[in-house]
């Protein structure tokens, strides 16, 4: 059956914020003109917003949703992915481990959600994610041959590429990383990433892997518990989040393709606001205080104690990141 809703959109949408006459998609689709403001309606009652003005039709505006089409629209690469999207959801990542274990699939798979009832981050921390003022996004990749996932190197890349994406969209804005993997604006985090990998249960071998992004686009009302450390980019925006998860997504898999090499690692630092200060990093009952010296091909932070020794510490020993003085308090 013909979807005219889908049709209609998808013209609108190629119309590049030109507007589309009445007459033109009535011709184009082969209804008649009180079809197409029925479905135009149709398509407003879903998020659309769609100017009209009398004597030149419809000019699309944006989605206050998350709409697959929409995103799919707006991607520029070529690489084959599914992308899902949800009003509401319990959070991205467990949905993206359901997902896994229940269906067949070859190529990745993206969920994207409007607001997380229950969205984390690294061990399990409350990932406060209001509907309306955030992207919730999380990239499953079955991996070819179970070959051997560096998680820290993931990390740090996919890090280096939401901040290429928010900078295209807000330039003036100074975007931080902290390693291991917060996203900070305005000496807050605004955004957090959470690498998890699915191994198989026969042999230990990884069969996926995980990437969830959290990011606190125009949220409000910040917990109290969190307010003096979490934080939105902008108070208000126009901007398309389709727009801004479709860049994310593309970006990350021209990254992915070749993450291993950590060619983007001198980028990364330049982001970093972790080097050259003083760190205490926490590993279970252990505590490493210094000074945060470089990080290592694979991601890994190397921290100069005050006795001078260098200790290396990966992603996946650390339960957290401290920068005693410095102006963001996570």
């Amino acid at each position: 059956m013909v979807n005219h809703q889908t049709q209609i959109l998808g013209a609108l949408l190629n119309a590049g914020g030109r507007y589309v006459s009445g007459n033109a998609l009535a011709k184009k689709l082969n209804i008649s003109r009180p079809a197409v403001y029925n479905n135009i309606q149709k398509l407003e009652q879903c998020g659309h917003l769609i100017a009209t003005k009398k004597g030149l039709g419809y000019c699309y505006q944006k989605s206050q949703f998350f709409d697959t089409a929409v995103i799919d629209h707006y991607r520029t690469t070529t690489m084959p992915v599914a992308i899902h999207t949800f009003r509401s959801i319990s959070s991205t990542n467990d949905y993206a481990k359901q997902f896994s274990s229940s269906q067949d699939f070859e190529e990745p798979q993206v969920f994207v959600a409007d607001t997380q009832t229950k969205g984390h981050g690294r061990l399990g921390r409350h990932f406060y994610s209001p509907i309306d003022g955030g992207i919730y996004l999380s990239i499953l990749i079955p991996l070819q041959n179970r070959q051997t996932i560096h998680s820290g190197l993931i990390t740090t890349g996919t890090a280096v590429c939401v901040v290429r994406s928010l900078k295209r969209f807000f330039p003036n804005e100074d975007f931080r990383v902290k390693w291991v993997n917060d996203i900070l604006v305005h000496d807050k985090k605004c955004g957090g990433i959470l690498t998890e990998t699915i191994s198989s249960l026969e042999d230990g071998l990884h069969e996926n892997v995980i990437v969830g992004i959290g990011l606190n686009i125009n949220s409000a009302n910040f917990p109290s518990a969190i307010a003096h450390k979490a934080g939105a980019i902008v108070n208000n925006t126009s901007i398309d989040k389709n727009r801004i998860a479709a860049s994310i997504i593309d970006h990350f898999f021209y990254m992915y393709q070749t993450y291993a090499s950590g060619n983007f690692l001198q980028e990364y630092a330049k982001l970093s606001e972790t080097l050259g200060k003083k760190v205490q990093v926490v590993m279970g009952n252990q505590t490493i205080t210094g000074f945060a010296d470089h990080f290592t091909g694979d991601g890994a932070l190397v921290i100069k104690e005050d006795s001078g020794q260098m200790v290396t510490v990966s992603s996946g020993e650390v339960t957290k990141v401290y920068l005693p003085g410095n102006s963001y308090l996570g």
